[in-house]
């Protein structure tokens, strides 16, 4: 066994690091992705997608040029949503709810258990991922559930507040309710689209700073719970990541532009050339199933980096604390008595 001690990653490293675990024990992490989303990602589309309008391998767009054969397979992907009401019933409140508290949770902390076996030059079999995971089902799946709630919660109290705020500033440049909804005048019409630009910009980075802030110092629970055994862990995560958050944000936008512009540009291409069809939402399941597990591999690494930093943290406390507390403590001045060769009648 070739143990290598963890020591604090930067971004770069991190990163890096997460490429490197993913390249060497690519087998487990797809395979344990596949098990645990594959069945619930093909249902999802079974439920979401209307197949039996749907071709096989490619969407037929015989005698159209170029440009209109794009427009139609892109224009696929809505016109081949389902319309049935018990289907779409049956994904929001069965399939979803399954795959978010359940799957997710598994599929994360399975990914948590080889990527420290990883680190640590250790042996892990997938099947022992699998069962370190299913130990603690409950724990993890109630905490999910938890964080889910509170994340909700912040992120609906965020956009309450900034809707607020929006028709205040609005209401401040001099628009009413007509003119904001219906706007006539010139001059209303360009105030009315200067703020929804802005304010969607604004929207977007106040939704990555604000509730992105709470969801980030709690979003540490899951290998708490996985390790520690401690509460649904939310708690303690908000104390690992003090002082982390920039650092960790900064992780987390740069692992979310690298995953868009894979899984998006993927898609892109799948759609151009095949259109929607049977075989296009099968590579789409199988590439969720690949890009998933780095980005599980990356939060692990976040992690073990914030608990090392952690620890040499609390390390360096204990330290100081010790040496106020042993201070070296001046000798008293002898009495008369006790000095020597002095004596009394």
């Amino acid at each position: 066994m070739n143990r290598t001690p963890i020591a604090p990653m930067g971004v770069g490293k991190l990163l890096d690091k997460s490429f490197s675990v993913y390249r060497q024990h690519f087998g487990a992490f797809f395979l344990l992705a596949l098990i645990w989303f594959g069945p619930l990602l093909l249902l999802q589309q079974l439920l979401l997608v209307d197949f039996t309008r749907v071709p096989l391998l490619a969407q037929d767009t015989e005698g159209l040029d170029f440009a209109e054969s794009l427009g139609a397979k892109f224009a696929g992907q809505e016109e081949f949503m389902t319309q049935s009401l018990p289907m779409l019933l049956i994904f929001f409140f069965l399939v979803a709810p399954i795959l978010w508290i359940i799957a997710y949770p598994q599929m994360i902390s399975g990914s948590i258990l080889l990527t420290k076996a990883a680190l640590e030059g250790e042996i892990l079999s997938l099947k022992d991922a699998l069962k370190g995971a299913l130990r603690r089902f409950w724990p993890l799946a109630g905490s999910t559930f938890l964080y889910g709630v509170i994340a909700f919660a912040v992120s609906t109290a965020f956009v309450i507040v900034y809707g607020l705020i929006f028709f205040l500033i609005a209401f401040a440049g001099g628009m009413t309710l007509e003119t904001m909804f219906n706007p006539s005048e010139e001059g209303s019409i360009v105030l009315m689209i200067i703020l929804v630009l802005f304010g969607y910009l604004f929207l977007i980075a106040g939704m990555m700073l604000v509730p992105g802030f709470f969801l980030i110092r709690w979003g540490f629970y899951m290998p708490l719970v996985l390790f520690e055994r401690d509460g649904v862990g939310i708690g303690q995560s908000w104390n690992m990541t003090k002082g982390n958050f920039w650092r960790l944000f900064g992780i987390f936008v740069v692992l979310s532009v690298i995953y868009s512009m894979f899984s998006s540009g993927i898609q892109l291409v799948l759609t151009g050339v095949l259109g929607t069809s049977i075989l296009t939402q099968l590579i789409l399941v199988v590439l969720t199933c690949l890009l998933t597990p780095w980005m599980a591999i990356v939060y692990a690494l976040a992690y073990f980096d914030l608990r090392v930093r952690k620890e040499g943290t609390d390390l360096q406390e204990l330290v100081s604390r010790q040496l106020a507390t042993s201070a070296p403590v001046e000798p008293a001045n002898p009495t008369p008595a006790q000095e020597t060769g002095v004596t009394h009648d």
